[in-house]
């Protein structure tokens, strides 16, 4: 048996983004991280304003210490910008819809003993 997840292993690592690209579940996820309305751009735009306005505003004396105060404060308002564009994701983790493709593709050739033959194991329920 050990030999067969081996077997797996290796065929998995090198036709992974193939068969995740055949998933539809898969495709949808990650076609939600794309830039694509006005919002996503807003979200983007925003750290980038936050930096010019702490660079302009904060009353720091030393010039490097207020660009690394503006850089941090850039930094942070966009991690806050993609945890909400995460929020706004209708789908499942993609880590969490990749481990399930897999599973479904280790079943079927636990199955079937053949690798890659069926899109049973590629396709969404």
């Amino acid at each position: 048996m050990e030999e067969k997840d081996k077997t797996f292993e290796n065929w998995w690592m090198a036709n992974k983004q193939r068969v995740l690209s055949e998933d539809r579940e898969y495709s949808d996820a990650v076609g939600t991280y794309k830039m694509t309305s006005g919002a996503d751009w807003l979200l983007f735009g925003i750290p980038v304003v936050t930096g010019i306005l702490c660079i302009e505003y904060v009353p720091i004396e030393s010039e490097v210490l207020r660009w690394v105060v503006s850089f941090l404060a850039a930094v942070l308002v966009s991690v806050a910008c993609v945890y909400v564009k995460s929020l706004s994701n209708p789908h499942r983790p993609i880590g969490d819809i990749e481990a399930d493709v897999k599973k479904r593709c280790l079943d079927e050739y636990r199955r079937t003993g053949v690798l890659g033959k069926s899109n049973k194991a590629t396709t969404n329920r």
